[in-house]
């Protein structure tokens, strides 16, 4: 399927997991949609009782840069560097 022709849709429920399991996660808990405008965010239990996010990106939508710098917020959080205050 091209980027153009993406939709959605075709994100099924076995699509979801296939795509968890083929990086080694499987889930324990069903999927928790979660509320995102422009993507799909599922959060769920994995087999460690480790909850999880998964989140499936618009093709084409973001850059390889933006998606790291995303992915990099959480680490950051964890640190004194972090610009919000923690919970």
């Amino acid at each position: 399927m091209s980027d153009a022709q993406f939709s959605y849709e075709h994100l099924t429920p076995d699509a979801l997991l296939d795509a968890l399991e083929s990086v080694g996660i499987r889930p324990e808990s069903g999927l928790l949609a979660l509320n995102s405008y422009e993507n799909r965010v599922y959060q769920f239990q994995d087999e460690e009782r480790r909850r999880l996010v998964t989140k499936f990106y618009r093709p084409q939508r973001w850059s390889r840069e933006q998606i790291l710098e995303e992915h990099a917020l959480p680490e950051i959080c964890r640190t004194p560097k972090c610009p919000w205050p923690s919970r």
